[in-house]
């Protein structure tokens, strides 16, 4: 259960380390509230994983198909290039005992015994015929008895008895005989190739015997194309080393290995070490011989993969480099794909919320629209009675506090033209709703939104600096939503100072095309990381219950909307300027 646990706790930290890599910090840091936390990042790794799983699985499905397919096709090559060397190797040294046998047939043919048995006969075809083959060592007549009766060769062997030996007995049933490697009278490896002949009229023989060094055996070998830790040798079916061997002994010592000698042909079979390295192991039968040829290949089909591998580095990395750039192009691709889709619910919800503050907007205004009627007919009673009331002062003779009376009704008439100007702006908010562009004049609508701030600007002591272009066109515009995008960043810039503060409004002609609006103020500035979210619905840098988050993100979709632009410049503790530029004329959709 322990083991359970650290494997668990491991596989984590994985995942967790994995997070990190990809910047999925919030899944690292706390994965069980991750999904809760934002639901776009989960998407973006919901997509990823997707994409990886749909492109990754084929790959890798492909790559193991073409790597046991290449495995196969390694294994089978290995295996027929040792049965090849094997054959080609096996065979030589065949028709070289074969060549060796011919030769002491023709020569036991061709002289009689009494010949041979003359050493200056004896040595003139041992010169001879070492001078033709090269392996010769020595040469000997061996009578029936198995005593060499003549000899020519570098040893003192005339007389020694060999009836002992298995060569002999072996030459003497079957007619000749390629003996064992063995040490011999002369204490070196050397075998012995022999052939009976008989002696006509006499019912004996006498046998043609040709010693070779084990040395040749060894140049043989050495024509196998081996590698480092591969090893070729030549035994008996007994599992004697008839040749030494690179891992598994000397001449005449016995190999260690289970081996299984084949009847004909090259048996080829991979077997697996103590350490659980593989091998392969291959022997052939050679032809007049008692021996076999042997190849322990560890140059496997495992190790040659690695070697090809190895040597094909660089068309690794490339594939390790397009991989990765598959895997960046697909984290592109799906954060592409979620940020469309957060747009796409970004804009759908500010065209909700725009949707319903247009309503609120008009019920409003239809509600000021009426509270302005009924308003203006007492007012303009009042108007009317206050003027008659001057007219028949005037018109009296003087008569105790009639100036007094007079400076009353002046009172009377400034309160009444002042109602008159709210609620003539109570109705030109009314008609804001209709989106009719019309020659607009910016001064004026600033002027005009103005006015409805200014108590509150006058009471917190705020001071206004206008800086208003002379020579500004009018501007083909919706006049109402112009003064709603205005009302909505002067309310802000009134908000953001303290009581004493500086709000500066200027116009300009930025071109002959575009009017430039700046309004700034010297509060306390938006902080830089909030910067890129003050266009967004319901965010809101203002204190809680004081602001919906609604005013910015609806007056960029007007400026949009009207084909101007809106543009923010903050230092914290300097104050924010807000640039809003309006075209002159512009088509309105």
């Amino acid at each position: 259960m322990s083991k359970l646990r650290q494997f668990a706790g491991k596989i984590k930290e994985w995942i967790v380390s994995c997070c990190k890599v990809f910047y999925f910090r919030d899944i690292a840091d706390d994965p069980a509230s991750f999904l809760t936390k934002d639901r776009y990042k989960s998407l973006k790794i919901k997509i990823f994983l997707l994409s990886g799983i749909l492109a990754g699985v084929p790959l890798i499905i492909v790559t193991i198909a073409s790597y046991l397919w290449l495995q196969s096709n390694v294994k089978e090559d290995i295996n027929n290039q040792v049965k090849w060397q094997l054959e080609s190797t096996s065979q030589s040294i065949g028709f070289l005992l074969e060549e060796k046998l011919s030769a002491l047939r023709f020569l036991s043919a061709t002289y009689t015994y009494d010949q041979v048995t003359n050493k200056k006969v004896l040595y003139s075809l041992f010169v001879n015929f070492k001078n033709e083959f090269g392996e010769l060592v020595d040469l000997g007549i061996i009578d029936a008895k198995g005593i060499q009766r003549s000899y020519a060769g570098p040893y003192q062997l005339e007389g020694k008895d060999y009836s002992g030996q298995d060569w002999f007995n072996e030459a003497t049933v079957r007619g000749v005989s390629v003996s064992e490697v063995f040490m011999g009278y002369r204490k070196i490896p050397h075998f012995a190739i022999a052939v009976r002949r008989e002696i006509p009229g006499k019912n004996t023989f006498w046998i043609l015997r040709a010693v070779i060094d084990m040395e040749t055996l060894q140049r043989y070998l050495s024509t196998i194309n081996l590698k480092q830790d591969d090893d070729a040798f030549i035994i008996t079916r007994e599992g004697t080393l008839q040749t030494p061997s690179r891992s598994h002994g000397r001449v005449l010592e016995k190999v260690i290995l289970p081996i299984p000698i084949p009847q004909q042909g090259v048996s080829i079979t991979e077997m697996m070490m103590d350490d659980q390295s593989r091998f392969i192991l291959g022997y052939a039968p050679i032809r007049n011989s008692p021996w076999f040829l042997g190849a322990i290949i560890k140059s496997t089909a495992y190790s040659k993969l690695f070697g090809i591998f190895r040597s094909g580095l660089a068309v690794f990395y490339l594939v390790g480099l397009l991989i990765a750039i598959g895997i960046i192009v697909n984290l592109r691709i799906s954060f592409t794909i979620v940020n469309w889709i957060r747009e796409a619910e970004q804009k759908r919800e500010e065209a909700i919320v725009e949707t319903e503050h247009t309503g609120k907007l008009a019920s409003i205004g239809r509600l000021a629209a009426g509270v302005a009627h009924e308003i203006n007919n007492p007012l303009a009673i009042i108007n009317e009675k206050a003027g008659l009331m001057k007219d028949i002062l005037q018109m009296s003779g003087d008569f105790p506090n009639k100036d007094n009376f007079l400076a009353q009704i002046k009172a009377i008439s400034d309160s009444l033209n002042r109602c008159r100007t709210i609620t003539h702006r109570l109705l030109g908010f009314a008609r804001r709703m209709d989106v009719t562009p019309i020659e607009t004049d910016i001064n004026e609508t600033i002027t005009e939104v103005l006015g409805f701030v200014e108590r509150e600007m006058l009471y917190r002591n705020i001071r206004l600096e206008m800086n208003l272009g002379d020579k500004i066109p009018l501007v083909l515009s919706d006049k109402g939503q112009l003064q709603q995008v205005f009302l909505n960043i002067i309310n802000n810039a009134i908000d953001a100072v303290n009581d004493g503060g500086l709000i500066s409004i200027g116009t300009e002609l930025k071109d002959q095309d575009t009017v430039r609006v700046t309004i700034k103020d010297d509060g306390a500035g938006i902080p830089r990381e909030a910067l890129k979210h003050i266009f967004e619905p319901f965010y809101t840098t203002k204190e809680k219950g004081k602001g919906t988050g609604l005013g910015l993100s609806i007056s960029y979709g007007i400026v949009t909307r009207l084909g101007g632009t809106i543009a923010v410049e903050t230092e914290t503790g300097k104050g924010t300027s807000f640039s809003i530029e309006i075209p002159v004329n512009k088509k309105i959709a």
